[in-house]
Protein backbone atom coordinates (compact mmCIF):
# COMPACT_ATOMS: atom_id res chain seq x y z
CA UNK A 1 0.00 0.00 0.00
CA UNK A 2 1.50 3.85 -0.77
CA UNK A 3 1.94 6.04 2.40
CA UNK A 4 -0.73 9.11 1.26
CA UNK A 5 1.57 11.32 3.33
CA UNK A 6 5.22 10.54 1.47
CA UNK A 7 4.36 8.14 -1.29
CA UNK A 8 6.22 5.34 -0.33
CA UNK A 9 5.29 2.01 -0.96
CA UNK A 10 4.59 -0.06 2.08
CA UNK A 11 4.16 -4.06 2.11
CA UNK A 12 0.00 -4.76 2.77
CA UNK A 13 0.88 -6.31 6.30
CA UNK A 14 2.19 -2.54 7.36
CA UNK A 15 1.19 -1.46 10.49
CA UNK A 16 3.20 2.31 9.87
CA UNK A 17 5.51 3.56 7.14
CA UNK A 18 8.99 4.70 7.52
CA UNK A 19 8.31 8.71 7.40
CA UNK A 20 6.18 7.97 10.39
CA UNK A 21 2.68 7.60 9.35
CA UNK A 22 0.38 5.23 11.22
CA UNK A 23 -2.12 3.39 8.60
CA UNK A 24 -4.60 2.12 11.52
CA UNK A 25 -4.93 5.56 13.32
CA UNK A 26 -3.82 7.39 9.96
CA UNK A 27 -1.85 9.75 12.43
CA UNK A 28 1.87 10.60 12.10
CA UNK A 29 3.96 9.22 14.52
CA UNK A 30 7.75 9.67 14.91
CA UNK A 31 9.46 8.63 11.83
CA UNK A 32 11.71 4.87 12.37
CA UNK A 33 14.49 6.35 10.40
CA UNK A 34 14.32 10.00 10.39
CA UNK A 35 16.27 11.62 7.57
CA UNK A 36 19.39 14.00 7.79
CA UNK A 37 19.48 17.24 6.20
CA UNK A 38 19.81 16.12 2.31
CA UNK A 39 22.72 16.52 0.12
CA UNK A 40 20.63 18.60 -2.26
CA UNK A 41 19.81 21.01 0.61
CA UNK A 42 23.32 21.70 1.31
CA UNK A 43 24.16 22.14 -2.02
CA UNK A 44 21.50 24.29 -2.75
CA UNK A 45 22.91 26.42 0.10
CA UNK A 46 26.31 26.77 -1.22
CA UNK A 47 24.84 27.60 -4.53
CA UNK A 48 22.60 30.26 -2.93
CA UNK A 49 25.78 32.06 -0.98
CA UNK A 50 27.79 32.04 -4.16
CA UNK A 51 24.77 34.36 -6.07
CA UNK A 52 24.43 36.22 -3.15
CA UNK A 53 28.38 36.67 -2.76
CA UNK A 54 28.31 37.63 -6.83
CA UNK A 55 25.09 40.08 -6.62
CA UNK A 56 26.41 41.88 -3.52
CA UNK A 57 29.56 42.47 -5.43
CA UNK A 58 28.06 43.80 -8.47
CA UNK A 59 25.97 46.32 -6.59
CA UNK A 60 28.69 47.60 -5.08
CA UNK A 61 30.62 48.36 -7.60
CA UNK A 62 27.84 50.24 -9.47
CA UNK A 63 27.08 51.87 -5.74
CA UNK A 64 23.75 52.18 -6.77
CA UNK A 65 21.91 52.56 -2.99
CA UNK A 66 18.64 50.68 -4.45
CA UNK A 67 20.47 47.50 -5.48
CA UNK A 68 22.26 47.13 -2.34
CA UNK A 69 19.04 47.48 -0.37
CA UNK A 70 17.13 44.87 -2.68
CA UNK A 71 20.49 42.49 -2.57
CA UNK A 72 19.61 42.47 1.37
CA UNK A 73 16.25 42.27 1.64
CA UNK A 74 16.57 39.24 -0.35
CA UNK A 75 18.99 37.80 1.15
CA UNK A 76 17.44 38.32 4.59
CA UNK A 77 14.19 36.66 2.81
CA UNK A 78 16.32 33.42 1.61
CA UNK A 79 18.08 32.84 4.23
CA UNK A 80 15.27 33.00 6.63
CA UNK A 81 13.09 30.74 4.67
CA UNK A 82 16.70 28.69 4.53
CA UNK A 83 16.69 28.23 8.66
CA UNK A 84 12.84 27.49 8.26
CA UNK A 85 13.36 24.93 5.76
CA UNK A 86 16.20 23.02 8.34
CA UNK A 87 13.59 22.79 10.87
CA UNK A 88 11.60 20.89 8.59
CA UNK A 89 8.72 23.37 7.47
CA UNK A 90 7.42 22.24 4.02
CA UNK A 91 5.75 25.64 3.15
CA UNK A 92 9.73 27.48 3.21
CA UNK A 93 11.12 24.42 0.84
CA UNK A 94 8.08 25.01 -1.82
CA UNK A 95 9.00 28.80 -1.25
CA UNK A 96 12.08 28.56 -1.45
CA UNK A 97 11.50 26.65 -4.60
CA UNK A 98 9.39 29.43 -6.42
CA UNK A 99 11.71 32.15 -5.16
CA UNK A 100 14.97 30.66 -6.33
CA UNK A 101 13.61 29.00 -9.72
CA UNK A 102 15.05 27.15 -11.75
CA UNK A 103 18.20 26.41 -9.66
CA UNK A 104 16.30 26.17 -6.56
CA UNK A 105 13.51 24.39 -8.11
CA UNK A 106 15.84 21.68 -8.70
CA UNK A 107 17.32 21.05 -5.13
CA UNK A 108 14.20 22.02 -3.17
CA UNK A 109 11.52 20.01 -5.04
CA UNK A 110 13.71 16.93 -4.99
CA UNK A 111 11.67 13.39 -3.19
CA UNK A 112 14.63 14.07 -0.34
CA UNK A 113 13.87 16.93 0.01
CA UNK A 114 10.13 16.58 0.13
CA UNK A 115 10.93 13.26 3.01
CA UNK A 116 13.35 15.30 4.89
CA UNK A 117 10.00 17.79 5.23
CA UNK A 118 7.37 16.02 6.08
CA UNK A 119 8.85 14.01 9.32
CA UNK A 120 8.94 14.98 12.55
CA UNK A 121 11.88 14.13 13.63
CA UNK A 122 10.51 13.05 17.25
CA UNK A 123 11.04 16.70 17.81
CA UNK A 124 7.49 17.47 17.79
Amino acid sequence: MDCPRCKLVNPPTAKRCDCGYDFETQKVEVSYSPQALPKEIKTALVVIIVLNVIVALVALSTGDGSRILGVVAWSVLVWGLYFKLVRRSNAARIALAVLTFPIGTAFFMSAEAKLYCVQTAGTT
